[in-house]
C-alpha cells in the first residue's frame, strides 16, 4: 500500500515486481548454466609423480591411486590423453570395461565414459596391452603400437582391434595440450 500526501491509501500493483522476480531468477539460472558448461570444456592438465601428464575437459574423471607411482596406476571415466614416460614398470590405465598397461615412452587417448556400453583407446605412439576388464570367454588381449586402436564393448562381449590415421589425433591432442596450459595460465 502506498499513502499519498492527500491521504488515500493507493494499491501498488504487485504485477510489475513479480515479473522483475522472476526475469532476474531465470537471467541467474541461464548465468549459471552457461558458467558450467563453460567450466566442462575447459581443457585441465594432471601431472603426476612420475612425469606421467593427463589431458582431459572438467567433464572428465582421471583418479591417480592414492600412492600413486606405487602402484603406477590410473582410473579413468570420460576422454583423456595421456603422454606416459618410460618407467620402471608399468603404467596401468583403468577404466569401466578396459584394463591398460602401459609400457615405454607412450602416447594414447582414453575414450572410457562409464554411462556408455563401449570404450576405446588410441595409440598414437608407444606400447599399449588393452584387454578386457570383466570376465570373458574371449579374453586375448590387443597389443598397441601407434596408429592402432582397440574398441570394446560388453553388451555383446566384443573387442576390435584396428588401424587409424594417427594425424587427426595428434592435431586434437596438440590443440588439448595447448588449451590446457593456456587455461592454466590464465587461473
Amino acid at each position: 500500500m502506498l499513502v499519498r500526501p492527500n491521504g488515500v491509501l493507493v494499491a501498488r500493483p504487485i504485477a510489475p515486481l513479480i515479473g522483475a522476480a522472476i526475469a532476474a531468477l531465470a537471467l541467474a539460472g541461464a548465468a549459471a548454466f552457461l558458467f558450467r558448461s563453460h567450466a566442462a570444456r575447459v581443457p585441465q592438465e594432471l601431472r603426476l609423480a612420475d612425469g606421467t601428464e593427463a589431458f582431459f575437459l572438467a567433464s572428465t574423471r582421471v583418479e591417480p591411486a592414492a600412492t600413486y607411482p606405487q602402484p603406477r596406476e590410473i582410473r579413468i571415466d570420460g576422454d583423456a590423453f595421456l603422454r606416459v614416460p618410460a618407467g620402471s614398470g608399468p603404467l596401468i590405465v583403468r577404466t569401466r570395461l578396459l584394463v591398460l598397461t602401459v609400457t615405454g615412452e607412450s602416447a594414447l587417448r582414453v575414450k572410457a565414459f562409464w554411462k556408455q556400453t563401449g570404450e576405446q583407446v588410441e595409440v598414437l605412439s608407444g606400447h599399449v596391452q588393452a584387454k578386457k576388464s570383466y570376465p570373458s570367454q574371449y579374453s586375448q588381449p590387443d597389443e598397441l603400437t601407434g596408429g592402432e586402436m582397440s574398441m570394446v564393448n560388453q553388451t555383446i562381449d566384443l573387442m576390435e582391434k584396428e588401424k587409424f590415421d594417427p594425424a587427426p589425433l595428434r592435431r586434437w591432442s596438440e590443440e588439448l595440450i595447448a588449451s590446457a596450459r593456456a587455461a592454466a595460465r590464465t587461473q
